[in-house]
């Protein structure tokens, strides 16, 4: 058996999406699909241009342009698509699937979470391709119409008569005329310009007969013939015989008038002879044959009305012959069921379309009584009589009706929605307010009405959980706060946040996470009334709406979902996970604004339990500290977007002095993040990096310091040698470890400005570490191939520093400020602070001492060994500068040595 093979060009980021679609296309029977990928737009416009696939699998979401700028691009040499696209977007995106077809793109499908798009993918591709074949076929007929229209026009100017185009909507307006026209003096440009086209050449004596003749053409579409004469430039008359037809459209639409003029002069100039000759030997015969043209004019004239009577009998039955079949063509060929029936109901013809979805036979309909056959029951099954039945007052009361739903019943006794439309049957010659009978014209709606049905649950409803969406909360939201309330009537809503939800999110997969909010959502389900409403807002956040619901019934309720959370344990390839819930709660009164301000009253609500411990119910209040906390850190979002447009962020350095005798090493210095607000006053960043944290600001304020130290300091030292070469140990935040293009950011910068990695030491801390342990060690061992180096900063804050310190591939350790500012008094601190820099010593790793504020903190640091110290001790943040030549550096001793930053 053949295959046919097809090249497709799939252009998806997401590796298992693209595993997905190879797999979908492998199992097609039929087709071989060669299946070349790229996982970035640009990628894969160079590989359209250069492969020319057969189809192009276009995701919407990639990483360096959206679908529809890779539409543009696509088409942007031709204006028109090089190749099939068919783009593959979410639940979300149908809008802009929709503007893709109108920017070129030949389909597209809905990537749903079950994965049942990649059934259809298949069958759609096929159709795609279909399509393209038939748009190719399409434009080459175009092609060879073009030709074979240049042929045409080739051989209507070589041959000897006049060719033309008239206008239908003012007589003689020309369209166009062949070069033959010169024969009378003219060029065809003149003929054209002149409105009244060729009446204007006519002879005075000749132009109402020609007028007359066109006038008639023109209104009976009949084809014209007339003789007249055209004077040429000089005046002369010259005879012409006129042969033109009205060209019509395939919908029988009149479109213009095409015709011949052929010189007939000289036969004009015989005609006339013979016609000389004619005369003259008429008047001879005149005499002779009187009594007989007398005789043969009466038998003309009964034979000429015998033949036309006969003609025209012959053309009525053609034409009604002809009519029959159209209709009958009509009736078969027609999507829809459709049958006539009589004064009575019975049935007088039926399609076969109608045959089809009823299940019956033309013998068992025809001649039978339609109502006691095909709708004779209500749904319930109960009885439903004729006389009520709306589809028979087309002919009971004259009256058409349209667009009507009606169940109708099939042979097996099945039954289907219909929506029908009933047309009076009146026939010639009968009183016109009397019908004979109907026309019924039915369609299927069932698989319209699922679908319908389908899309608006899907509209209202969360895919994974089955849960109401956000939009359709919102509008319940909004139905509770506009509808007036009696007394006593009262109302809460619940935000709900799940605690530790990421843990398991990251350590078994999305799949496991997906698996544990429909888990979460049954247990949630057990603990509210049949009259609340759950949804899920996105992700791991949940709302509930409590109606009729007193405040103190809210907090039991909310606590019982606390409750239920906290006692639910998620098992997951025999691992078991506990999580938890943060809950707000706000009472709906009277004075709650707006649908905004209550779900924003209940994230803030959300957010303080959170701060105050997770796992608990906070109730809202105006006055509540915490929420004020939250609304100042909500205005700090603004700002500091402002500060990034506006590049009002500076950056600090403090020194990493060495200590010891093998101190001696390259220069090391934290950059350090402030804030120049709208006076132009210093902000330390403790009052904006929680707000940033908070509200997801950190990856790009994170970004910002790396490109302005590689492009703006360490670019400058570049070519020091290496043991002058400065090292500038950026910190990193948590939420930028899960930004998966960091690293290649970084490297992109690197070769961009020449920098090597080794002058750039990523400072990460060990709670961020831990909270993101495999992507905070994939991230590491991605950039220290490349050579950067890294530390593990505020080491021994946490629980569990040793368990994983194994498994972070770090040069440096900071140990935590709190073991060394109290070292010099207490020795549980100093022998912690030993014990930090021994195992950091057996794994061959550099430390760092946080906080050394003080000479006798730097006397005890030496004397354990640490490697390196930090703190006000040594010298205190300075702005950061560009290098220069002989500034000096303070080295823990109290010397100074030279390094690349000012004083």
């Amino acid at each position: 058996m053949s295959h046919v093979t097809v090249r497709v060009l799939l252009v998806e980021d997401d590796a298992v999406d693209r595993l997905a679609c190879r797999r979908a296309l492998a199992a097609q029977p039929g087709y071989v699909f060669e299946v070349e990928e790229a996982d970035t737009a640009r990628a894969g416009l160079q590989r359209a241009h250069a492969a020319a696939p057969d189809l192009i699998l276009l995701d919407y979401h990639l990483p360096d342009m959206d679908g529809l700028e890779f539409l543009a691009e696509l088409a942007a040499d031709g204006g028109e698509m090089p190749v099939p696209v068919m783009l593959l977007t979410g639940a979300q995106d149908i809008a802009i699937a929709v503007d893709a077809m109108r920017r070129g793109a030949r389909d597209y499908l809905v990537k749903d979470g079950k994965g049942d798009y990649l059934k259809l993918l298949p069958t759609v591709i096929h159709r795609v391709l279909r399509e393209s074949q038939a748009h190719a076929d399409k434009r080459e007929a175009e092609e060879q119409l073009r030709a074979a229209e240049a042929r045409y026009r080739s051989l209507v100017e070589q041959i000897p008569a006049i060719t033309f185009t008239a206008a239908l909507d003012v007589p003689g307006n020309l369209l166009y005329v062949s070069p033959q026209i010169q024969r009378l003096g003219f060029s065809p440009d003149e003929w054209l310009a002149n409105p009244d086209g060729v009446l204007n050449r006519i002879h005075p004596d000749d132009q109402a007969r020609v007028l007359a003749a066109f006038a008639h053409s023109y209104e009976t579409a009949e084809p014209l013939r007339c003789e007249y004469r055209l004077l040429t430039r000089n005046g002369e008359p010259r005879w012409f015989l006129d042969e033109a037809r009205v060209v019509h459209d395939a919908a029988g639409t009149p479109l213009c008038l095409q015709g011949v003029l052929i010189d007939i002069t000289e036969d004009k100039q015989r005609e006339a002879e013979l016609e000389f000759n004619r005369s003259y030997l008429e008047i001879l015969v005149a005499e002779r044959t009187g009594q007989l043209e007398k005789q043969t004019v009466m038998l003309r004239s009964a034979n000429v009305n015998l033949v036309k009577e006969i003609n025209e009998r012959r053309q009525a039955e053609q034409t009604l012959r002809q009519s029959e079949a159209r209709f009958r063509l009509l009736l078969e060929s027609a999507g829809e069921g459709i049958y006539g029936v009589d004064t009575e109901g019975r049935c007088t013809f039926v399609n076969e379309t109608a045959l089809a979805m009823l299940g019956y036979a033309r013998d068992e309909l025809l001649g039978r009584e339609t109502h006691s056959l095909i709708h004779h029951s209500h749904a319930d099954g109960s009885a439903y009589p004729a006389e009520e039945c709306p589809i028979y007052d087309a002919f009971r009361k004259g009256q058409p009706t349209h667009g009507l739903m009606e169940l109708l019943w099939r042979k097996d006794g099945s039954s289907f929605p219909a929506e029908y439309s009933a047309q009076p049957l009146r026939e010639a010659g009968q009183d016109a307010e009397r019908a004979s009978g109907a026309v019924m014209v039915f369609r299927d709606v069932a698989e319209a009405q699922a679908l319908r049905h389908l899309l608006s649950y899907q509209a209202t409803h969360d895919a994974l959980t089955g849960l109401v969406n956000r939009q359709e909360f919102e509008r319940r939201l909004e139905r509770v706060l506009v509808e007036p309330r009696s007394d006593g009537e009262e109302y809460a809503l619940l935000y709900l946040d799940l605690d530790r939800f990421k843990v398991v999110n990251d350590t078994c997969g999305h799949t496991a996470g997906d698996q544990l909010l429909r888990q979460v959502t049954v247990q949630l389900h057990e603990r509210l009334r049949d009259r609340d409403t759950l949804a899920r807002l996105g992700g791991d956040e949940f709302g509930v709406l409590l109606e009729h619901c007193p405040l103190d019934q809210a907090l039991r309720i909310a606590t019982g979902l606390r409750d239920a959370v906290q006692d639910y344990r998620f098992v997951w390839e025999g691992k078991p996970f506990s999580i938890g819930a943060s809950i707000g709660l706000v009472p709906l009164s009277a004075t709650t604004v707006s649908v905004s301000a209550a779900l924003a009253a209940a994230d803030a609500a959300c957010y303080a339990a959170k701060e105050q411990g997770r796992n608990r119910v906070h109730l809202y209040q105006p006055d509540d500290a915490l929420l004020v906390q939250q609304q100042t850190q909500m205005q700090w979002v603004s700002r500091l977007t402002h500060a990034l447009d506006a590049n009002r962020f500076r950056l600090y350095q403090q020194v990493i002095a060495p200590l010891g005798r093998h101190g001696q090493g390259r220069p090391h210095h934290e950059v350090l993040l402030r804030l120049l607000d709208e006076e132009g006053r210093v902000v330390e960043p403790m009052a904006f990096v929680p707000a940033a944290e908070r509200y997801n600001l950190m990856p790009a304020i994170d970004r910002w310091v790396v490109r302005e130290v590689i492009s703006h300091h360490a670019v400058h030292q570049r070519h020091a040698p290496v043991a002058e070469r400065p090292i500038f140990a950026v910190n990193l935040s948590g939420s930028s470890l899960l930004d998966e293009r960091l690293a290649e950011f970084v490297c992109g910068l690197l070769a961009e400005h020449g920098v090597p990695a080794d002058m750039l030491c990523f400072e990460i801390t060990e709670t961020a570490a831990i909270a993101n342990l495999s992507r905070a060690t994939e991230f590491i061992r991605a950039l220290k191939r490349e050579g950067c180096l890294f530390a593990l900063d505020d080491f021994g804050s946490g629980m569990t520093s040793f368990t994983y310190l194994k498994q972070l591939p770090v040069d440096f350790l900071k140990i935590d400020g709190s073991f060394i500012r109290t070292m010099a008094e207490d020795s549980l601190t100093r022998a912690m602070a030993d014990a930090i820099n021994r195992v950091a010593h057996v794994m061959a790793i550099e430390t760092v001492a946080e906080c050394a504020e003080s000479a006798p903190i730097l006397a005890l640091l030496k004397e354990l060994g640490v490697d390196h110290a930090q703190g006000y001790a040594l010298a205190r943040p300075q702005p950061l500068s560009l290098p220069e030549a002989d500034a000096p550096v303070p080295s823990a001793d109290g010397s100074a040595r030279n390094a690349a930053r000012r004083p």
